[in-house]
């Protein structure tokens, strides 16, 4: 108790520090991040985040073991400072306000330009994204536009408007995760400590207010609705084609949905549960896909505009992507004469080919025995092969891990894995450092994280089971 308790002023002081480094990186503070500032400027927008994410990743190791009551209450304080601040480490939130303007004029958002029809939103687009059509299909535009309206286009208040569905959503996520996790015998606080607790949430989908976290809560939504009342599965598939409409990705979900209820079991054999389950997979996905289509569909037809987000001009590997494919290409930029958007077009397709086979063969191993499991590796290991990757598309499957079973290795890769997202989170968007540079810091505190907790020096993530 007094661990936990000392973990949570560890925590909140963190998330304190956070929000000031959010509004010293703000036009009403010292101005946005970039690599373009002078170093004092790019300094002062790091300094307090990067001891900010820190103390939040020791506070969230000490917190431990909370229950579920505790866990929302540690959730509600640390998450206090930052409603009260302009978005964490991104400046997409601008991006959403400028794509909710475009829609409140009636303009179609996939021909007509960000920053090009004036407004109180341009001037806080990212270069990445100015004068680019979007890439979000219609859901999370419909979104985007109806914060703007309710905070009356006011640059101020509809920045705090857009924070909003994301605080909604990780509730939402944070009630659904401890009854799918109860299923694989995962405490409710354990869940929630991975799952909502977890830094990268806390600071990409509260402090961020990244809109992955509305497509995410819909699909986990759609999993509890799966697994809560079995005969009406496919109306989870058409939760999981809503967050498609908000995310292209998480339709991958699907598959957990559809094979939720029929799944053999965690102490079953890969080969004996296929042989279970395979008759029944001939019929419940293809079902489950008619399912996710509708859900997509609803607010596609509803929009009007279509699908034109995939011709949109904007590219997510063109914003400082993190990806392997992008720091190879970045490497055959550098020592040969292929430039980078040569590697990147080159490397894109083997590296989809690599992460399409993984998934193939996690879907082998899991999918008939631990389908919810499934979807949370292929989602992360989509997102690792994917040509762009941000620390919060982890998230994708990444909430899911704490209701479902892993082994204390991989629970030590996780752990070590979140520190290495913070640290480059902070080192690429306010101290301005190279990818290569920062993903290399990165890398290195998680190998010293992981070792550490091998032998015991930081505690070990003593999940109840080990995965099978």
């Amino acid at each position: 108790m007094q661990q936990t308790s000392r973990g949570t002023v560890i925590g909140l002081a963190g998330t304190t520090l956070l929000a000031i480094s959010a509004w010293l990186a703000s036009p009403w503070g010292l101005g946005f991040a970039g690599r373009s500032n002078p170093l004092p400027i790019r300094w002062a927008h790091t300094l307090p985040a990067a001891i900010g994410v820190a103390l939040l990743f020791v506070g969230w190791l000490k917190v431990r073991g909370a229950d579920q009551r505790q866990a929302w209450r540690i959730f509600a304080l640390w998450c206090l400072p930052l409603l009260c601040c302009p978005p964490l480490l991104s400046k997409d939130v601008w991006a959403y306000l400028e794509q909710g303007w475009i829609v409140l004029k009636g303009h179609n958002p996939y021909t007509t330009p960000l920053s090009t029809i004036g407004g109180p939103f341009q001037f806080g687009v990212d270069s990445y994204w100015k004068f680019t059509t979007t890439i979000y299909p219609p859901l999370a535009l419909q979104i985007q536009a109806a914060m703007v309206a309710i905070s009356g286009a006011n640059p101020v208040w509809s920045v705090f408007a857009m924070r909003l569905p994301g605080v909604l959503s990780v509730i939402g996520i944070g009630a659904c995760l401890p009854r799918i996790g109860r299923l694989a015998g995962q405490p409710p606080g354990n869940t929630l400590w991975l799952g909502v607790l977890n830094p990268l949430v806390i600071v990409h989908f509260i402090g961020g207010g990244h809109n992955d976290s509305w497509g995410v809560a819909l699909g986990v939504f759609g999993i509890w609705l799966a697994l809560r009342w079995k005969h009406w599965w496919p109306l989870g598939c058409v939760a999981v084609g809503l967050a498609m409409a908000v995310k292209q990705p998480l339709g991958l979900m699907m598959v957990g949905v559809a094979l939720a209820g029929v799944a053999a079991g965690p102490g079953t054999t890969h080969r004996e549960a296929w042989k279970t389950v395979f008759p029944k997979a001939l019929w419940r996905l293809p079902l489950g896909l008619v399912g996710t289509v509708v859900g997509f569909a609803i607010p596609t037809l509803a929009s009007g505009w279509g699908v034109g987000w995939a011709t949109a001009s904007g590219s997510p590997q063109s914003a400082g992507s993190q990806s392997i494919v992008h720091t190879l290409a970045a490497a055959v930029d550098m020592f040969t004469s292929v430039s980078l958007r040569g590697a990147v077009s080159v490397l894109t397709p083997i590296f989809l080919a690599i992460g399409l086979a993984a998934i193939g063969w996690i879907g082998w191993k899991q999918a008939a025995a631990r389908p919810i499991a499934f979807t949370a590796w292929a989602l992360i290991v989509f997102a690792f092969s994917y040509p762009s990757l941000q620390p919060w598309y982890v998230l994708w499957g990444g909430v899911l891990l704490g209701a479902v079973a892993i082994s204390r290795t991989a629970g030590r890769w996780v752990m070590a894995g979140v520190a290495a997202l913070l640290t480059t989170s902070v080192l690429l968007d306010y101290a301005g450092f190279p990818i290569p540079v920062a993903q290399g810091i990165g890398v290195a505190l998680a190998l010293l994280l992981a070792n550490w907790a091998r032998r015991g020096r930081i505690g070990r993530l003593n999940w109840p089971f080990p995965a099978v």
